[in-house]
């Protein structure tokens, strides 16, 4: 424990002298970082002041994690001797995550808060943005379609399909001969 103690908290690394409300937040911003580790019984200064480690505390925490969204997968080690509760949390490939009180992400020792906008560049900047569920809010239907080329490219994969000849403005669909 010595060397943990030396390095103190870093962005890895956090100490919660016992469970509150914060610990959803440092759950969080690991998962949204790059993981890391929670000492529960160290406080901020360092020491070590320990915790009753028991089922409904390990409970509560557990809880904790899968309240958030999506839920985060977390394991714990017991370090009986100086009544240690260590929450490792993975670097999530399910993230953006949020809690109850937002979006966190690691910075340096600390976890920090995420506006709209950062949300916004984080998930840019993962490329979490799906293309197949982006919207173009500038696509216009009757300029910017083209149903011929649609067409071709339906003959050209061999893809099977039957066309309401309405939904183009069409009198009759020469692919399904109405």
């Amino acid at each position: 424990m010595g060397g943990i103690l030396e390095k103190g908290e870093d962005y890895k690394t956090e100490f919660k002298e016992k469970v509150d409300k914060s610990l959803a937040k440092e759950i969080v911003a690991f998962a949204n970082s790059s993981g890391g580790q929670i000492y529960i019984g160290i406080t901020d200064e360092n020491k070590i002041e320990g915790v009753d480690i028991t089922n409904e505390l390990k409970s509560q925490i557990e809880d904790i994690a899968r309240k958030c969204d999506p839920k985060i997968p977390i394991s714990l080690q017991v370090i009986q001797k100086e009544k240690i509760l260590i929450v490792e949390v993975k670097e999530s490939k399910d993230r953006p995550h949020r809690c109850s009180s937002g979006f966190y992400i690691r910075s340096g020792a600390s976890s920090q808060k995420l506006t709209r906008d950062e949300i916004w560049g984080f998930m840019e900047e993962e490329e979490l943005f799906r293309f197949d569920r982006q919207i173009c809010k500038k696509f216009k239907l009757k300029e910017h379609f083209d149903k011929e080329k649609l067409f071709s490219f339906m003959d050209r994969t061999r893809v099977e399909y039957r066309v309401n000849p309405l939904f183009f403005g069409l009198k009759s669909c020469h692919f399904c001969h109405n």
